[in-house]
This record gives C-alpha cells, structure tokens and sequence, in this order.
C-alpha cells in the first residue's frame, strides 16, 4: 500500500512522541505508558542527556526484580533502588534521618510483630495496625513515637517503617532533601500513599520524570498502593504529561483484544477516573509475530487436576514447539522462555507437571 506523502508511520510516530519528552523542560513529568511501551529504552535515552554522574542520578522502582533488570540496562549511568533499599541507603548514610539509630542498624523483617507483642505487654491493649497506618500516612502521635522508639530501642526497621521514619524525617527537614541532577520512577501505579508522598519530597527538590499505567495497578490489594496516585498526578497542572502510545512486546491480536475489552468494560459504564491512553500494536517490531500468530487459541478441557493435568500437557506441547530462533533470541535477551500465568490451584498443578517432566526446575520456576 502506498503512503500519502504526509503520512506519518508508525515508527515516525513513537519518535515524535519520544522527542517531544525529551525535548520537555519541564522539572516534572509523568509519561503514561502501557506494557511494552518502551520505558526501560526512554529511560536510558533520558539519562544519556542529563546532567551529572551515576551518583547524581537516581532510578527507583518497587519490584526488586524490575530494579535488577533496570541496572543491567543502565550500567554505571545512574544508582538504582527499589524505593525500600533507597530509604534505608539513605538512613545508613546520614545520621541526622536515622533518628537516634546507629550506623550499624539492621533490616529486620519480623520487627513489626515484635513491636506488637511490645504495645500489648506495655499498653494492656491490641496493638494498632502499624503497617496499614503507616501506608496510609494515618498514624497518631502516640503510635507513631511508639513504634520509632522501640525501633531505636532494638536498632533495627523493617521495609514498610524505614519508608515511615524517612518521610517523617524528610517532612520536618527539607533541608535534609537530597538533590539530584535527575530522578526517574518506574511504575508508579505500585506504591502506596506513603511512598508516594516520599516521592513528592524528591520532586521538591529535583527533576523528575514518573512514569506508570494505572491499568497495571496489581498491589492494591496486597500492599495498599493505588492508582489514585498516578491519576491524581495526571491531574496536577505541575506535571507536565506525555505518553508512549504503542506496545511493543505483543502481537496485533492481544494488543486488540485488550482494546476491545476496555471498549466492552467503558460500554458498561465502569473504569470511571481511568486515565484515557493509546494502546497500540507496533508493527515494525511484532509484525512478523502477528502473521505467525494471528489468533488467540482457547482450549477447552474436560476436566484439570493434578492426576489428569490437561493444562499442564498443553503447556508442555506448546514449550516444546517454540522455535529454536525464538530460544536463542530470548536467552539472548535474558528474557523468560514462556509465561505461564494462573490462579490456585491451576498454577501449582500446571508448575508441578513442568517440573516432574523435567522443562523447569523448582529453582527456576520463580
């Protein structure tokens, strides 16, 4: 098919969209992108023309799996954390944020529950829902110089409440902020109020560039994080907003059956507050996955269980049918094989099976 002369392609169209990101003076930024958009590759693209050294850089993300993918791409370009290892790297370093802690003060995982047992045994009542409360910015006085004190007393914090002691100091002290030539934060759709507002206090202070889709908001339920926190910043006339506006990572057929499940759900009058964004199929890079794989397959079983493990069968064919081009490219590019996603009891039955006919090993199913 012939191109009309001012037709833009779509390769023409993420360069645009990539530019004018680049191009954007703005101290804060927020660039909604969906799954595959391309993140990591704008990432390093901003780092290559900031000001500055590793140290004065900054990536953050929640997920530590993301934050070694992340290191591995950047290299020495800039230091990258999950937002926990940042606060404590930061209270490790400075004496004034670590509130009577010493140098030598531990992660300790269990001391929430330690400090429970204290107020119950101290107090004579139910201990509060610190984490919960702390996620929330909605501790008292009492519990909040309840839980730090007898955090000093064992010098030692755990995730959630070295986040919690590191925006409190950083509240009272802005001028205990640190400065970065460039802050950027990966899928922000992930973190709770309280990281959130840890975050804000970097922004004070530095530029910054956010990025996350809150169509990927999975912790909600785990962890108190929320996409209110992204559209709210989508909102913010602060924020400048750009978006990445294809999915480089699946082939044309689930690029549009998510669109036509957004569309389905928005017919129904559900999804208020989403954050309206492109999704697209990118064809310079899927185009030849798309031909090869131009549908999607639903297979139907007459029954699933650990004795008559139809999923895990199917699994198995369809592993052993990639081909030997698509191995190498994935191990290549350190990228995963196959997928396999699943609810209980499904996923276990279908990794056991993996696992007894030897294509995983226990250590590699994670």
């Amino acid at each position: 098919m012939l191109q009309k002369p001012n037709q833009m392609t779509v390769a023409d169209e993420l360069k645009a969209a990539v530019g004018k990101i680049l191009e954007s003076k703005s101290r804060k930024k927020l660039v909604v992108a969906g799954p595959g958009a391309g993140k990591t590759w704008l990432f390093r693209e901003l780092l290559k023309i900031a000001s500055g050294k590793q140290d004065t850089r900054l990536v953050v993300t929640f997920i530590k799996n993301l934050r070694v993918d992340l290191e591995r791409s950047f290299g020495n370009d800039a230091r990258v954390f999950t937002l926990h290892a940042y606060c404590q790297h930061l209270l490790y370093g400075n004496a004034a944020l670590r509130n009577c802690l010493t140098r030598n003060f531990k992660c300790y995982p269990k001391l929430l529950s330690l400090i429970k047992t204290d107020w119950e045994y101290l107090k004579g009542s139910n201990a509060p829902k610190f984490v919960a409360l702390m996620r929330n910015l909605a501790c008292s006085e009492v519990e909040s110089a309840f839980y730090v004190d007898r955090s000093r007393y064992y010098n030692a914090v755990d995730f959630d409440d070295g986040v919690f002691r590191l925006h409190q100091q950083l509240a009272a002290d802005a001028g205990a902020i640190p400065l970065y030539d460039l802050i950027l934060i990966d899928e922000f759709q992930d973190f709770n109020k309280m990281e959130a507002a840890v975050i804000d206090l970097l922004a004070s202070k530095s530029a910054i560039v956010v990025a996350g889709d809150d169509d990927q908001a999975l912790y909600s339920q785990l962890r108190g994080a929320s996409w209110d926190h992204i559209r709210a910043r989508h909102q913010d006339v602060d924020y400048e907003v750009f978006e990445l506006p294809f999915c480089m990572r699946c082939p044309e057929v689930i690029v549009g059956a998510v669109n036509d499940i957004l569309a389905e759900a928005k017919s129904q009058h559900k999804l208020q507050g989403r954050i309206e964004k492109p999704f697209q199929y990118y064809e310079p890079i899927k185009g030849n996955d798309s031909r090869r794989f131009p549908k999607i397959e639903l297979i139907k079983t007459t029954v699933q269980r650990d004795n008559a493990n139809y999923f895990g069968r199917y699994i198995e064919q369809s592993i052993n049918a990639i081909p030997g081009s698509d191995r190498t490219e994935a191990k290549e590019k350190l990228e995963p094989l196959a997928l396999v996603i699943g609810s209980s009891p499904y996923r276990k039955q279908v990794e056991n099976y993996l696992v007894d006919v030897g294509l995983v090993t226990r250590a590699e199913k994670s």
